[in-house]
């Protein structure tokens, strides 16, 4: 990874594993795992430093209420260079947690079973927990904060340009601005083929430009090819929401460059 992001001309690259839960996913690592996880990164910083490219140790950090948040004292033993805030899992109904990026086909089966023919409650039940999650604060970089329209394509679920459906993320997103928060454009949907935009959509981006909130943009690779790639429609997609520049953690502190640069 760290080759291939510096051959696209990386010169900073952040890896961000799935923090461990309390319970089993097949995508969060196990808590045994955090110290040879932060060992294995930190030990490739150190040959990659010597060749230009400067490797960050994260986590992608999920925030489940009462149950798991980026501000769990548990992470602090391995020293971390920042933490994003992810809100995955939702209970619209009261029937158990369920992640809103699930397969389409398991999505599918859970959404239908949990709202039936209201799928606002999908959306409702996100923005409360994201808007809560940014209160509690705790974190660096907020994740691909309008997950909740991953299995939503041709408003499956529920109508995205709604005022309804907007206002709820504005009221969620509003803490942003006074936060010191870093929130992320992410190209993950559009590197894997799984949409054909990034998170956030353009009216949310626009809103965080309103607020002040500075922006950076993750490729949220997955494999070597996703680097370098949909460049351009992260720059678009912040040029148009009023951005000339984005954030880059770089040296332990943020630093503006240019779109441009990017």
């Amino acid at each position: 990874m760290a080759a291939a992001a510096q051959a696209e001309g990386y010169q900073v690259l952040g890896f961000s594993s799935h923090a461990p839960l309390p319970f089993e996913t097949v995508w969060n690592m196990k808590a045994a795992q955090m110290p040879e996880y932060a060992q294995a990164v930190r030990k490739e910083a150190a040959v990659w430093k010597e060749r230009g490219l400067e490797i960050l140790l994260g986590l992608e950090i999920d925030w489940i209420e009462g149950i798991a948040s980026p501000r769990d004292a548990r992470f602090d033993s391995i020293n971390l260079d920042f933490r994003i805030c992810s809100v995955h899992f939702i209970d619209p109904a009261g029937s158990g947690l369920f992640a809103v990026d699930s397969p389409s086909d398991e999505f599918e089966k859970r959404a239908a079973a949990a709202v039936r023919d209201e799928g606002d409650r999908l959306w409702k039940d996100y923005y409360r927990r994201l808007g809560l999650a940014i209160q509690e604060g705790g974190f660096d970089i907020l994740g691909h904060l309008d997950l909740v329209v991953r299995n939503n394509r041709n408003g499956r679920w529920f109508d995205e340009s709604s005022k309804a459906y907007l206002d709820a993320a504005f009221e969620a997103i509003e803490p942003m601005g006074t936060s010191g928060a870093v929130a992320e454009i992410n190209l993950g949907p559009l590197v894997r083929g799984k949409s054909d935009r990034p998170h956030p959509s353009p009216p949310i981006m626009k809103r965080l430009f309103e607020l002040g909130v500075p922006v950076t943009i993750s490729a949220d690779a997955h494999d070597t090819p996703h680097f370098g790639t949909c460049l351009d429609a992260a720059r678009d997609l912040a040029r148009n929401a009023g951005y000339r520049s984005v954030a880059v953690l770089s040296g332990g502190s943020w630093r503006e460059v240019g779109l441009e640069e990017t």
